[in-house]
């Protein structure tokens, strides 16, 4: 049977398929004894509630986060929306799923996209910022999983493949920056947009869900950035205070404000720029994909964007095939 997808589903539907479980709680009615189940279930068309109300301490040893479970209920409306009310849950079992079916991925070829960062990387002249992003890109794990890796949970390229996508994308940026702006050092800039974001591998597990890690809360991907940076630049000969100053200021100065999670603010013009690619890049890919994502409904606008505090315009409709105007 065809999976059937969260975007699809509509009032009344019965429901018998697979899903990812992202938060799963039991909470208690309020106006009888017992609990009922609470739980995200999602696929890469979107999420949607599920709730069970009986069986809902069985059911909740089966929906354990990051798992996939088969769900048999129904989809019912509450409150302008849409949730399935769960009847049966159990265990997906292989090949019942496939993980395509729960992560979106990315529309570019990862390939195509490491070329592009180890050609990147290849101009960075300065011996010691070459030698700083070969002991990152210059090992095949950390390469591996970073091709794989999330730009984020929900807001900007929440998809498998993001972060890479996300990084080539600032660099491009910041390349032609430095084509208007030739006093600024490309050798730093180029070495701190292909690091920006690197502690995003901890800060993110990623098996059929992107969840948060626990240091991913605690700490946060741009103090994990600056520790495995830190690393390895104390394991590098002669690196020069100067430039290890620099470099440490435009990693963790990158989200421009202290509110935004910037341990600084930025300083210099490098980390000025950083700075304003990392959010241009960000903000674009996230008016491009729900844009994307709300021209399928026949809307010319999107939902309401809470992020933004705004909607976004899709474009005005297109008439049908056959209307003569």
């Amino acid at each position: 049977m065809a999976k059937q997808m969260v975007a699809d589903l509509q009032p009344n539907q019965t429901v018998s398929s697979v899903f990812a479980v992202g938060q799963c709680s039991l909470i208690p009615f309020k106006n009888r004894s017992g609990n009922y189940l609470d739980l995200t279930l999602s696929d890469r068309s979107g999420s949607i509630i599920g709730r069970a109300w009986d069986t809902a301490e069985a059911f909740a040893e089966i929906c354990r986060p990051g798992s996939v479970v088969k769900v048999e209920g129904r989809v019912d409306e509450y409150r302008g929306k849409l949730q399935i009310i769960v009847e049966d849950v159990a265990p997906a079992q292989p090949g019942e799923y496939e993980r395509a079916d729960m992560l979106e991925t990315g529309g570019r070829d990862p390939g195509e996209m490491l070329s592009e960062l180890y050609e990147f990387l290849g101009q960075v002249g300065n011996p010691h910022l070459r030698q700083l992003l070969e002991a990152f890109f210059g090992d095949d794990g950390f390469v591996q999983a970073f091709a794989d890796a999330p730009g984020a949970k929900r807001q900007h390229h929440a998809h498998i493949g993001g972060l890479l996508e996300h990084t080539i994308s600032v660099v491009k940026l910041l390349s032609a920056v430095c084509e208007t702006h030739r006093q600024l050092d490309r050798d730093l800039l180029i070495a701190g947009g292909l690091l920006h974001d690197v502690g995003k591998l901890a800060e993110f597990a990623t098996g059929v869900t992107i969840e948060y890690t626990d240091i991913g809360r605690l700490v946060g991907h741009i103090v994990i950035t600056d520790r495995w940076v830190r690393e390895q630049i104390e394991r590098l000969p002669d690196f020069p205070p100067e430039l290890d100053n620099r470099l440490n200021h435009i990693l963790l100065s990158h989200h421009g404000q202290k509110e935004y999670g910037a341990p600084i603010v930025p300083m210099t013009a490098e980390a000025c720029a950083l700075h304003y690619a990392d959010n241009l890049d960000a903000h674009v890919q996230y008016f491009v994909h729900e844009i994307g994502k709300g021209g399928a409904s026949g809307n010319s606008w999107t939902e309401y964007q809470k992020l933004f505090d705004r909607y976004l315009y899709i474009g005005a409709a297109s008439p049908p095939a056959d209307d003569p105007q």
